[in-house]
Protein backbone atom coordinates (compact mmCIF):
# COMPACT_ATOMS: atom_id res chain seq x y z
CA UNK A 1 0.00 0.00 0.00
CA UNK A 2 1.22 3.49 -0.87
CA UNK A 3 2.46 5.65 1.99
CA UNK A 4 0.84 9.07 1.50
CA UNK A 5 3.26 10.83 3.84
CA UNK A 6 6.98 11.29 4.22
CA UNK A 7 10.11 11.56 2.14
CA UNK A 8 9.13 8.96 -0.46
CA UNK A 9 6.02 10.94 -1.37
CA UNK A 10 8.08 14.13 -1.70
CA UNK A 11 10.44 12.33 -4.09
CA UNK A 12 7.47 11.02 -6.09
CA UNK A 13 6.07 14.54 -6.46
CA UNK A 14 9.51 15.87 -7.47
CA UNK A 15 9.72 13.18 -10.12
CA UNK A 16 6.27 14.09 -11.42
CA UNK A 17 7.26 17.76 -11.62
CA UNK A 18 10.44 16.89 -13.52
CA UNK A 19 8.62 14.62 -15.99
CA UNK A 20 5.96 17.27 -16.60
CA UNK A 21 8.63 19.95 -17.09
CA UNK A 22 10.47 17.67 -19.52
CA UNK A 23 7.32 17.16 -21.61
CA UNK A 24 6.71 20.92 -21.72
CA UNK A 25 10.36 21.51 -22.63
CA UNK A 26 10.04 18.92 -25.41
CA UNK A 27 7.00 20.70 -26.87
CA UNK A 28 8.75 24.07 -26.62
CA UNK A 29 11.83 22.73 -28.43
CA UNK A 30 9.70 21.09 -31.13
CA UNK A 31 7.78 24.30 -31.77
CA UNK A 32 10.98 26.40 -31.77
CA UNK A 33 12.59 24.04 -34.31
CA UNK A 34 9.52 23.90 -36.59
CA UNK A 35 9.90 25.49 -40.01
CA UNK A 36 6.25 26.60 -39.75
CA UNK A 37 5.24 29.01 -37.00
CA UNK A 38 1.53 28.93 -37.88
CA UNK A 39 -0.38 28.53 -34.59
CA UNK A 40 -2.67 25.76 -35.90
CA UNK A 41 0.41 23.77 -36.92
CA UNK A 42 2.20 24.43 -33.61
CA UNK A 43 -0.90 23.26 -31.72
CA UNK A 44 -0.68 19.95 -33.60
CA UNK A 45 3.01 19.65 -32.75
CA UNK A 46 2.16 20.00 -29.04
CA UNK A 47 -0.12 16.94 -29.22
CA UNK A 48 0.53 13.46 -27.85
CA UNK A 49 1.03 11.85 -31.30
CA UNK A 50 4.04 14.13 -31.87
CA UNK A 51 5.63 12.86 -28.65
CA UNK A 52 4.85 9.22 -29.50
CA UNK A 53 6.21 9.52 -33.05
CA UNK A 54 9.37 11.21 -31.75
CA UNK A 55 9.80 8.49 -29.13
CA UNK A 56 9.47 5.78 -31.79
CA UNK A 57 11.94 7.42 -34.19
CA UNK A 58 14.38 8.05 -31.33
CA UNK A 59 14.09 4.42 -30.22
CA UNK A 60 14.81 3.14 -33.72
CA UNK A 61 17.97 5.26 -33.81
CA UNK A 62 19.05 4.22 -30.30
CA UNK A 63 18.53 0.53 -31.03
CA UNK A 64 20.55 0.76 -34.24
CA UNK A 65 17.91 0.04 -36.87
CA UNK A 66 20.19 1.06 -39.74
CA UNK A 67 20.34 -1.63 -42.43
CA UNK A 68 17.76 -3.60 -44.40
CA UNK A 69 18.61 -6.64 -42.25
CA UNK A 70 17.93 -4.58 -39.12
CA UNK A 71 14.50 -3.48 -40.32
CA UNK A 72 13.65 -7.05 -41.33
CA UNK A 73 14.50 -8.30 -37.82
CA UNK A 74 12.53 -5.40 -36.34
CA UNK A 75 9.50 -6.35 -38.47
CA UNK A 76 9.81 -9.96 -37.27
CA UNK A 77 9.89 -8.77 -33.64
CA UNK A 78 6.83 -6.62 -34.34
CA UNK A 79 5.00 -9.63 -35.79
CA UNK A 80 5.92 -11.70 -32.72
CA UNK A 81 4.57 -8.89 -30.50
CA UNK A 82 1.30 -8.78 -32.46
CA UNK A 83 0.90 -12.56 -32.14
CA UNK A 84 1.43 -12.27 -28.36
CA UNK A 85 -1.22 -9.53 -28.26
CA UNK A 86 -3.76 -11.68 -30.06
CA UNK A 87 -3.29 -14.30 -27.34
CA UNK A 88 -3.99 -11.74 -24.61
CA UNK A 89 -7.52 -10.33 -25.08
CA UNK A 90 -7.27 -8.28 -21.87
CA UNK A 91 -4.15 -6.48 -23.13
CA UNK A 92 -5.76 -5.89 -26.52
CA UNK A 93 -8.70 -4.31 -24.72
CA UNK A 94 -6.41 -2.12 -22.57
CA UNK A 95 -4.69 -0.89 -25.73
CA UNK A 96 -8.03 -0.25 -27.41
CA UNK A 97 -7.23 -2.66 -30.24
CA UNK A 98 -9.46 -5.18 -31.90
CA UNK A 99 -8.01 -8.54 -32.89
CA UNK A 100 -8.60 -7.63 -36.55
CA UNK A 101 -6.73 -4.31 -36.30
CA UNK A 102 -3.81 -5.96 -34.51
CA UNK A 103 -3.57 -8.71 -37.13
CA UNK A 104 -3.79 -6.13 -39.94
CA UNK A 105 -0.63 -4.50 -38.57
CA UNK A 106 1.48 -7.59 -39.20
CA UNK A 107 4.08 -7.60 -41.94
CA UNK A 108 3.06 -10.14 -44.55
CA UNK A 109 4.58 -11.66 -47.68
CA UNK A 110 3.15 -8.62 -49.53
CA UNK A 111 4.18 -5.81 -47.17
CA UNK A 112 7.49 -7.01 -45.73
CA UNK A 113 9.44 -7.02 -49.04
CA UNK A 114 8.35 -3.43 -49.70
CA UNK A 115 9.50 -2.44 -46.20
CA UNK A 116 12.93 -4.00 -46.79
CA UNK A 117 13.27 -2.60 -50.33
CA UNK A 118 12.48 0.99 -49.28
CA UNK A 119 14.99 0.75 -46.42
CA UNK A 120 17.66 -0.81 -48.67
CA UNK A 121 17.24 2.00 -51.22
CA UNK A 122 17.53 4.72 -48.56
CA UNK A 123 18.37 3.98 -44.94
CA UNK A 124 15.48 5.16 -42.78
CA UNK A 125 12.97 5.32 -45.64
CA UNK A 126 9.71 3.61 -44.82
CA UNK A 127 6.32 3.41 -46.43
CA UNK A 128 3.86 5.49 -44.42
CA UNK A 129 1.48 2.55 -44.02
CA UNK A 130 4.32 0.35 -42.76
CA UNK A 131 5.26 2.97 -40.19
CA UNK A 132 1.62 2.93 -39.06
CA UNK A 133 1.90 -0.86 -38.64
CA UNK A 134 4.77 -0.42 -36.19
CA UNK A 135 2.77 2.22 -34.27
CA UNK A 136 -0.51 0.28 -34.10
CA UNK A 137 -0.48 0.06 -30.29
CA UNK A 138 -0.24 3.84 -29.82
CA UNK A 139 -2.04 5.51 -32.74
CA UNK A 140 -4.35 4.87 -35.65
CA UNK A 141 -3.06 4.85 -39.22
CA UNK A 142 -4.91 8.13 -39.87
CA UNK A 143 -3.30 9.78 -36.84
CA UNK A 144 0.06 8.50 -38.06
CA UNK A 145 -0.57 10.00 -41.51
CA UNK A 146 -1.57 13.39 -40.08
CA UNK A 147 1.42 13.43 -37.72
CA UNK A 148 3.78 12.72 -40.63
CA UNK A 149 2.26 15.61 -42.60
CA UNK A 150 2.82 17.87 -39.56
CA UNK A 151 6.40 16.59 -39.31
CA UNK A 152 6.99 17.34 -43.00
CA UNK A 153 5.64 20.88 -42.55
CA UNK A 154 7.91 21.32 -39.53
CA UNK A 155 10.96 20.06 -41.44
CA UNK A 156 11.30 16.89 -39.33
CA UNK A 157 10.31 14.45 -42.05
CA UNK A 158 10.58 14.14 -45.83
CA UNK A 159 7.75 12.53 -47.81
CA UNK A 160 7.79 11.30 -51.41
CA UNK A 161 5.32 9.29 -53.48
CA UNK A 162 6.89 6.07 -54.72
CA UNK A 163 6.44 4.66 -58.25
CA UNK A 164 3.99 2.17 -56.67
CA UNK A 165 1.73 4.97 -55.42
CA UNK A 166 2.71 4.62 -51.76
CA UNK A 167 4.02 7.47 -49.63
CA UNK A 168 7.60 6.90 -48.47
CA UNK A 169 8.85 8.92 -45.51
CA UNK A 170 12.20 9.41 -43.76
CA UNK A 171 13.32 11.52 -40.86
CA UNK A 172 15.65 14.49 -41.18
CA UNK A 173 17.05 13.56 -37.74
CA UNK A 174 15.88 16.75 -36.01
CA UNK A 175 13.05 15.24 -33.98
CA UNK A 176 15.24 12.43 -32.65
CA UNK A 177 17.80 15.03 -31.56
CA UNK A 178 15.14 17.05 -29.73
CA UNK A 179 13.75 13.94 -28.03
CA UNK A 180 17.26 12.81 -27.04
CA UNK A 181 18.09 16.25 -25.61
CA UNK A 182 14.88 16.18 -23.56
CA UNK A 183 15.68 12.74 -22.14
CA UNK A 184 19.29 13.62 -21.37
CA UNK A 185 18.25 16.84 -19.62
CA UNK A 186 15.62 14.96 -17.60
CA UNK A 187 18.04 12.22 -16.56
CA UNK A 188 20.76 14.67 -15.53
CA UNK A 189 18.24 16.76 -13.59
CA UNK A 190 16.97 13.70 -11.73
CA UNK A 191 20.51 12.61 -10.91
CA UNK A 192 21.32 16.07 -9.60
CA UNK A 193 18.22 15.96 -7.40
CA UNK A 194 19.32 12.46 -6.32
CA UNK A 195 15.96 11.01 -7.44
CA UNK A 196 17.78 8.50 -9.65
Amino acid sequence: MLDWNGDELALDVSLLEQVRAARIDFSDRVCAASASKEEKHLAQLRSEPTYLMAEFLYSMKVFGINTADDIERFADLHNDYVVSLTRDPAKLQRLGLSQERALASMFTADTKPRLIQNWAEKAGAIDQSNLARFLVAVMSSETCRKTLIDFETAGFMQRKRSPYGTMVVWSTGKIEEIFGEMLRHLRLGLQQMKIL
